[in-house]
């Protein structure tokens, strides 16, 4: 009786194609790339990006470890639940859209680094940072809804997910960075097993990368000195892997040996800049 009373309202097709109707013709695509601010190298470089300028190491590389989290626990979750995506019913969606669709990625990935972000964050008031942080989840998780391929359940749990990944890595969890990033690549590996494995190359990649980073600057710190230059082109051979895997279609080998030399170099310049390591 409560699954047919949440399947009306959060996985029903209709009403995707009423909140679709809902938004004004003209500011569809705006929402169409407002979707790519949940893309996992979006938030990715995001979260390398709060490691730069965060105000200790450790605080950034926690933000960092908060995105990895996410990219593993929603492969896992998708290929536990493996729930099909609702193109099929949409008229508007795209009908070559692959992969599953319970929890979001986007949103998931959007709850979870810019929650840890307002989280973390000291500029400005709490609040401020909460309101912006909630815009951008709530952009994200409408977009994917106008276009047509997640349910409102979908977004809703995969939000409601985040925000507890970013809560949970930030506050509640005393375990080291490099042991976070770690264990969000030995879950993605695990995944491997499931039917989903979108994320799994980008997550061991991008956990791969941090991990010998972090244990490099530990052993080294002042040989690993931030570069800007370094960080600049790490962050956009990040966003070009990404790319490349979704248009051209690379191996998965040559994606993992993207993101590790990538996000590793990231990782050193961003967390190698700080003098403080707490």
């Amino acid at each position: 009786m409560i699954r047919r009373v949440l399947e009306r309202p959060l996985f029903d097709p209709l009403v995707n194609e009423t909140i679709r109707a809902t938004v004004p013709g003209p500011l569809r695509p705006g929402l169409e790339v407002a979707t790519h601010l949940g893309d996992p190298a979006t938030v990715l470089v995001v979260a390398l990006g709060f490691a730069w300028i965060a105000s200790s190491r450790k605080r950034g590389a926690r933000v960092l470890a908060v995105a990895l989290v996410a990219f593993a626990v929603t492969n896992g979750l998708k290929g536990l639940f493996v729930l099909e995506r609702p193109v099929e019913q949409l008229a508007f969606a795209a009908d070559d859209y692959g992969g599953y669709a319970f929890p979001s990625g986007h949103a998931l990935g959007a709850a979870a680094v810019y929650g840890a972000v307002a989280l973390a964050a000291e500029w400005s008031r709490p609040r401020r940072r909460y309101a912006v942080a909630g815009v951008l989840i709530a952009l994200v998780a409408l977009s994917r809804l106008v276009l047509g391929v997640h349910y409102v359940g979908d977004v809703v749990a995969g939000a409601a997910i985040g925000i507890g990944i970013a809560v949970g890595v930030l506050w509640l969890l005393t375990i080291d960075p490099g042991r976070l990033f770690a264990m969000a690549g030995a879950l993605a590996v695990a995944s491997y097993a499931t039917p989903a494995r979108a994320f799994m190359p980008a997550t061991v990649g991008a956990a791969l990368g941090a991990v010998g980073a972090w244990y490099a600057l530990e052993r080294r710190p002042r040989r690993l000195e931030g570069s800007p230059t370094a960080f600049g082109l790490a962050a956009l051979a990040v966003l070009a892997v990404r790319l490349l895997s979704t248009t051209q279609g690379i191996h998965w080998s040559l994606e993992i040996g993207g993101y590790v030399l990538a996000v590793g170099v990231a990782v050193a310049s961003a967390l190698g800049s700080h003098r403080t390591p707490r």
